[in-house]
């Protein structure tokens, strides 16, 4: 994939996010829906890492006979330093929806959030069912103190999404070795959908919880733009580096490869739990979400099953 490739396929990712997230300052979704694709998402991350992010990074390393520990090493850093970051200063979220309709205030405004809780929205209200509504629950300094909320929580994730970047980066870099009568490579496809779905749901909580801590819209639209040009920057700042250190293939590659795909599994297993609180789903409701994510899993391999085989590296 050639730079002016990667650089339109970054500003589609964007482009997404930033409409996904505007979505809820007009449009109200429901809360099966948005679990549905918040399930769907967290099965893409899981199928994307182990089913072809991890392989093709492992293959970049033995193709560059690089130690085989730099796999290992590789993949435990990634999911450690989401672990690291996210322990270190992150908090949880505000819980939505408590009495009397308004959200109880976060106990400390300078923590970083790094994945919104939509759970918790689904759980109470629906996303963006009364934010529109009511923007204003809040008095005095309880408005100060979570519009000051805002700003670690975009910062929070916006450093998770720089990471995505990477991820995005290095796929495109790995398409750019393919033939070029081939069309992208099913790397970049997995891993192109994989954050697109990922991001939906993400994008639309961030803008319901700005929203939820009384931001005026023009600030709400600052905030989710800074947080969707974050994985763009990322995918060019990655591919640029990558190139730079022995372009398409090779160890540099394969290394980053399997940190991204590190940080999916951690985000997938420990940040987005899609079939916690099973006991507010109800049996059929947990296996409705069982299927989802199972689908969601399955989907990356069938990408790479499809597409021809010159279509790889």
């Amino acid at each position: 994939m050639s730079l002016s490739s990667a650089v339109f396929v970054a500003g589609l990712l964007g482009a997404a996010s930033f409409g996904m997230g505007m979505l809820p300052l007009s449009v109200t979704f429901s809360k099966s829906t948005l679990a549905s694709l918040t399930t769907y998402g967290t099965g893409l991350l899981l199928g994307a890492a182990l089913g072809v992010v991890i392989p093709e990074g492992v293959l970049g390393i033995i193709e560059a006979n690089a130690p085989r520990t730099a796999i290992a090493l590789s993949l435990l850093s990634g999911f450690a330093f989401m672990l690291v970051v996210e322990r270190q200063f992150s908090s949880h979220s505000p819980t939505f929806g408590g009495v009397s309709g308004q959200a109880s205030l976060p106990a400390e405004s300078s923590s970083l959030e790094f994945d919104a809780e939509l759970g918790e929205l689904e759980r109470t209200e629906g996303i963006a069912s009364d934010t529109r509504s009511r923007p204003y629950l809040y008095s005095g300094s309880e408005n100060i103190e979570l519009r000051q909320r805002a700003y670690p929580l975009t910062l929070g994730l916006a450093v998770h999404a720089f990471v995505d970047g990477i991820a995005m980066g290095s796929a495109a870099l790995s398409a750019s070795g393919t033939d070029e009568n081939s069309g992208p490579s099913r790397l970049f496809i997995a891993v192109f959908l994989a954050l697109v779905v990922h991001k939906a749901p993400t994008a639309l909580a961030l803008t319901t919880s700005l929203l939820s801590m009384s931001l005026p819209v023009a600030e709400c639209k600052r905030h989710l733009a800074i947080f969707s040009s974050t994985t763009p920057i990322a995918t060019l700042l990655s591919y640029a580096v990558l190139s730079f250190f022995g372009g398409s293939g090779g160890a540099w590659q394969g290394t980053a490869l399997l940190f991204s795909g590190g940080t999916f599994l951690y985000v997938a297993t420990v940040l987005q739990p899609a079939l916690a609180h099973p006991h507010d789903d109800g049996v059929d409701g947990c296996r409705r979400k069982l299927l989802i994510l199972l689908a969601g899993i399955a989907t990356p391999y069938l990408i790479t099953a499809l597409l021809p085989e010159g279509s790889d590296h």
